[in-house]
């Protein structure tokens, strides 16, 4: 695997993307993050070719996958950053390997807790998680399309995609969709990985993500449909070191919808860390 690096300079700055969203689509959000940070992100499973979706078992690996490939770079201390899935995964990354991260900044993560993840539970243990909506909903997206104009024209009347900023909207057409030998254009994140990803949540996201003790915040956009309340009260009480925000007008996609405001919440929180520790040299 490999780390595509989105410049900046500075402390190095991972983040990890939302399923179904190439990096590029966060340009707007990487660009003002590099203004102080050396920003990078994992090139994962999905994008990287021949790789099988029922390779995947839980989202514990995609954790694992991240903290093998900063490790291997000799890396530690450094800045997790993670939207949606890549929010969980980084805290997971952060809970199974202390000292990987210097502070972890989830923005909106997947994290459910009373009856949905009872229900979810349910589903893992009757093996239909792959009856959910969710699922289903993702492996019936249409993957092809004549021109990006034509997929931009059908997009732009989703709910989904309403609110989003356009510099962002565009780089998600730009680079979301690429070109076959058809002529036409295909999603470049595989409707098959999108869905295997949802099947795959963990059945217990808490006792994954419970020992992060890095410096943490969690952000909520006010009108997340992914990220309740509850849960985000929840993640605030379970993690040692984590404090919890809202950003007003925003949904689970406000990275997108709002990346100025995204990047800014997350550069307040990193200036305000502690400065870093360094051991006294032995006597």
């Amino acid at each position: 695997m490999e780390l595509d690096d989105w410049g900046g300079s500075g402390p190095l700055l991972h983040f990890a993307c939302a399923n179904g969203f190439p990096p590029e689509t966060y340009r707007k959000l990487f660009a003002r993050l590099a203004t102080r940070y050396h920003v990078v992100s994992l090139r994962t499973r999905p994008l990287m070719p021949g790789q099988d979706p029922k390779a995947l078992t839980t989202w514990q690996e995609l954790g694992e996958d991240l903290a093998r490939e900063l490790k291997a770079r000799g890396r530690s201390g450094v800045l997790g950053v993670g939207h949606s899935v890549g929010g969980t995964s980084t805290l997971m990354a952060s809970a199974a390997n202390p000292g990987l991260f210097r502070a972890v900044v989830a923005l909106d993560p997947v994290l459910v807790t009373g009856s949905r993840l009872w229900a979810l539970r349910l589903m893992k243990l009757l093996g239909r998680m792959d009856r959910t909506p969710i699922v289903r909903g993702a492996l019936r997206r249409r993957d092809r399309w004549a021109t990006r104009e034509e997929a931009a024209t059908a997009y732009r009347q989703r709910k989904l995609f309403k609110d989003w900023d356009a510099d962002c909207f565009s780089d998600y057409i730009t680079h979301g969709l690429v070109p076959t030998e058809a002529g036409d254009f295909r999603l470049r994140f595989p409707r098959e990985w999108e869905a295997r990803i949802f099947e795959t949540f963990p059945a217990d996201p808490w006792t994954l993500i419970r020992a992060n003790a890095a410096p943490t915040l969690v952000l909520r956009g006010e009108r997340s449909d992914t990220l309740l309340p509850d849960a985000l009260a929840r993640a605030e009480g379970e993690m040692q070191r984590a404090r919890v925000d809202t950003l007003p007008l925003a949904s689970h996609l406000f990275p997108m919808e709002k990346p100025r405001e995204t990047a800014d919440r997350v550069l307040t929180f990193l200036e305000q860390l502690p400065p870093v520790d360094v051991p006294a040299s032995a006597h």
